[in-house]
């Protein structure tokens, strides 16, 4: 929801923050790192969400009240990694919405949740809210649960405490959140309360970014949607079982609030918003272009595998965490073809490159738009209505099922290593003599060996294994101590990464030395290559000690 926006705009009014100033100016305890220098993360970029921050969820949730730790400590010791300059693309981050409440207590000296409480809600008589984890008995027991669907029977799910609350922890009610949203409306009055003032609530829903101009822009703290030839402004906000939906009409003055408890309620949420549009703002019928089959060739141009932009990039997150990939085809009747983890869509392309649903529906998240770099390849896609990520293209040695055979392959010729003993068992049962090689030639086998043989049970055991234990991750990714377990595996490849530069210099040194017959040393180099690319996967995908 836009409050910690909100308090960050009470703040901007008053002088007291500059929207163009590098955050590190307002921020007291800790500093964020200078990855771009010359280019730092403003608050203006943090209430647009192209601070260029990866996705992480570590550390977001907690296990108990009791030992929850601060945002202040959550945001020190957790600074995600700058994957983009700023300003060139948005993406979403809850860490950028907690910094920005950071920002707020450091400037304001007051702790964000009574910062909340005492400008925001109890002015507006939203005596129904708080953004406390530890909720007071008269708020605690009204609190509803969230419910998943399991056996038949729609089942209470485990509560969980957020460390990032100012992204997402406030507990409310609709009547309470209608005054919120008549605030917005008014341009920060409702009633006697003002909590902004007109200028600058405009400034606060005004177009601030956008990716592409065919996509709809973030606003400070809200982004546009348009449906039905209608501008909204509004914030969406999700956890595993809680779905809201917080919408204004400006030019209408109406306003939509919906929030469901169940893990299915994302759908229901958008199906209501869009009935509720349909209804009240009907649009006029969609008049779709007749596919031309003669576009098909030029339409290649836009296949291929693309991933959404928000994940992690630089941590063993990523091999957790990463995106279902999106495929995208051209047909034969000059269409493009769309397969995800949502289904399979059809779009028909129409003016201004851009592309409708085939079947004249009208999607919340809108059409889709390719955006080309400047050597004309396509760089990325974007839903005309989702102006908080973009979905990057894959190159195509980074596609998973490029990645997937390159492992099977790799893990094949290392498992040839084992032809070594056997080779050997033959010759010593058949006293055929040995041939002589020096000690170095010896070593470089139990090297090149031993690096094959723990990297396929690391592939294929241990990482299966250390991955599904939900005790062990659990650890790791809700409290601050990394696991000794994890540390220990996530060091296999560490180990077979030094004996895999060695395996690489005794391969040279076999070719300069003729170390055994050609056919061997050719086994042997084959056997260093497939050490590199299985490590080449493994950095992919973060998997080392040193990425926790």
């Amino acid at each position: 929801m836009p409050t910690p926006w909100t308090a960050v705009m009470q703040l901007v009014e008053e002088g007291k923050i500059d929207l163009d100033v590098d955050v590190n100016t307002y921020l007291k305890n800790f500093k964020i790192p200078d990855t771009y220098p010359g280019q730092p993360v403003t608050m203006r970029h943090l209430l647009t969400h192209t601070a260029g921050f990866e996705d992480t969820s570590l550390r977001m949730t907690w296990g108990d009240v009791e030992s929850l730790i601060s945002i202040q400590e959550y945001c020190a010791e957790n600074i995600p990694a700058r994957i983009y300059p700023p300003g060139r693309l948005s993406l979403y981050s809850n860490y950028g919405a907690t910094l920005a409440a950071v920002v707020v207590e450091d400037v304001s000296g007051v702790p964000f949740d009574q910062y909340l409480q005492s400008r925001i809600f109890t002015p507006l008589g939203m005596d129904q809210t708080n953004l406390r984890q530890d909720l007071p008995p008269e708020f605690a027991s009204r609190l509803t649960k969230g419910y998943k669907f399991a056996h038949s029977e729609n089942l209470p799910a485990e509560d969980y405490i957020l460390t990032v609350g100012p992204a997402g922890s406030i507990s409310s009610t609709a009547p309470d959140m209608a005054k919120f949203l008549i605030a917005h409306l008014q341009n920060g009055t409702y009633g006697n309360a003002t909590i902004l003032l007109p200028e600058t609530a405009n400034l606060m829903h005004s177009w601030a970014f956008s990716v592409d101009p065919r996509v709809s822009g973030m606003c400070l703290g809200f982004y546009e949607q348009y449906y039905n030839g209608r501008r909204t402004i509004g914030h969406g906000g999700d956890t595993d079982t809680f779905h809201s939906e917080l919408c204004l009409l400006p030019d209408e003055q109406a306003g939509f609030f919906v929030s469901s408890n169940s893990a299915g309620g994302r759908g229901v949420r958008d199906e209501l918003f869009a009935a509720f549009m349909d209804h009240y703002y009907p649009g006029e019928p969609v008049v779709l272009p007749e596919p031309d089959p003669s576009a098909s060739a030029r339409l290649q141009q836009y296949a291929g595998t693309y991933e959404m932009n928000r994940h992690n990039y630089a941590r063993f997150e990523r091999y957790i965490g990463l995106p279902s990939p999106i495929t995208i085809t051209a047909t034969l009747e000059g269409t493009l073809r769309m397969v995800s983890s949502d289904g399979t869509v059809e779009y028909i392309e129409g003016e201004s490159g851009i592309f409708f649903p085939a079947d004249g529906s009208r999607p919340v998240k809108g059409n889709i738009v390719f955006h080309t770099a400047p050597d004309g390849s396509v760089e990325y896609f974007a839903y005309t209505n989702v102006p908080v990520m973009v979905y990057s293209r894959l190159p195509w040695f980074m596609t998973a099922d490029f990645q997937d055979n390159l492992k099977t392959a790799a893990a094949i010729i290392l498992g040839t290593v084992l032809l070594w003993p056997l080779l050997f068992l033959f010759r010593h049962t058949h006293a055929i003599p040995e041939p002589f090689n020096p000690k170095t030639a010896r070593i470089a086998r139990w090297c090149s060996g031993i690096a094959a043989l723990i990297l396929i049970m690391f592939v294929y055991i241990l990482l299966p294994w250390i991955t599904g234990n939900e005790g062990i991750l659990g650890t790791y990714i809700q409290t601050r101590e990394i696991p000794g377990t994890l540390t220990a595996v996530l060091t296999v490849p560490v180990i077979a990464a030094i004996l895999a530069i060695a395996t690489v210099a005794f391969a040279v040194l076999a070719w300069k030395e003729k170390y055994w017959t050609i056919p061997h040393r050719v086994h042997y180099t084959i056997i260093a290559i497939a050490l590199v690319a299985m490590l080449w996967w493994v950095h992919v995908n973060r998997l080392w000690a040193f990425c926790l």
